[in-house]
């Protein structure tokens, strides 16, 4: 780990997607019971690329560049163009339908609760920041139930506060709602960056949960843990 620099008091404000659950598991379902026998390209790199087109496709939406409609099908189909598969649209929205059924079944990642109920034990600040559209997001947040510990003014969704991340008007957003001091405030998240370079923009600390183990040659983050364990041991160790 890095050193950690900062206050004494911690504020921490976590990502949803693929930080507090396993984002890959409703895309490996579907991918195994449709795609697997039809090609060798391992499931993880595709899901890390459908996770990158996806914050490229919400961009292009936000502009205008691209309608709702087709920002599924878009991810998907040039997802899979990249590994040899062309899908049309019919293919996508199959692919849609089973992994909406799929998200239906999330749960919190082993280990999530326990630090969770230490942070509400402690009376630590805790607070989410997710890109997404409302409905879609919530939905997951109720699957998860997340309200155990997050009242609803503590749940952020980019598309319900007009700014996503990396803007760093998204982490300033929820700074300036709770009058939260950025040397006490820690983002933690998987995407390096819409979350870490992101909150790092905004002058927080950060913690980049990088449990896919991607490479960079550079690394902003204030610490970079690799499983929940040590994600559990840096709250605990500083709180």
């Amino acid at each position: 780990m890095l050193p950690i620099k900062g206050g004494t008091t911690m504020n921490l404000i976590f990502d949803l997607d693929d930080t507090l659950y396993d984002l890959m598991g409703p895309f490996e379902l579907v991918h195994k019971k449709l795609y697997a026998d039809k090609t060798d390209a391992d499931c993880t790199e595709l899901f890390i690329k459908s996770r990158d087109y996806s914050d490229e496709i919400m961009e292009a939406e936000i502009k205008g560049d691209i309608p709702h409609e087709d920002c599924f099908y878009e991810r998907i189909k040039r997802t899979y163009h990249d590994v040899g598969i062309e899908m049309n649209r019919e293919d996508t929205e199959e692919f849609e339908r089973l992994y909406r059924a799929y998200q239906k079944e999330i749960s919190l990642s082993e280990g999530v609760e326990e630090f969770l109920d230490y942070c509400k034990a402690h009376n630590i600040f805790i607070a989410i920041l997710t890109n997404g559209r409302p409905k879609s997001q919530y939905a997951k947040v109720i699957a998860l139930d997340l309200h155990r510990w997050f009242d609803d003014d503590h749940i952020f969704i980019s598309g319900g506060i007009g700014y996503q991340k990396p803007d760093p008007m998204a982490f300033q957003y929820i700074e300036k709602m709770f009058s939260l001091n950025p040397e006490e405030t820690w983002y933690i998240g998987d995407t390096y960056e819409a979350d870490v370079v992101g909150a790092d923009g905004a002058g927080w600390h950060t913690v980049w949960f990088n449990h896919r183990n991607r490479e960079r040659l550079e690394n902003c983050a204030d610490v970079t843990v690799r499983s929940i364990e040590e994600l559990s041991r840096f709250i605990k160790e500083r709180s």
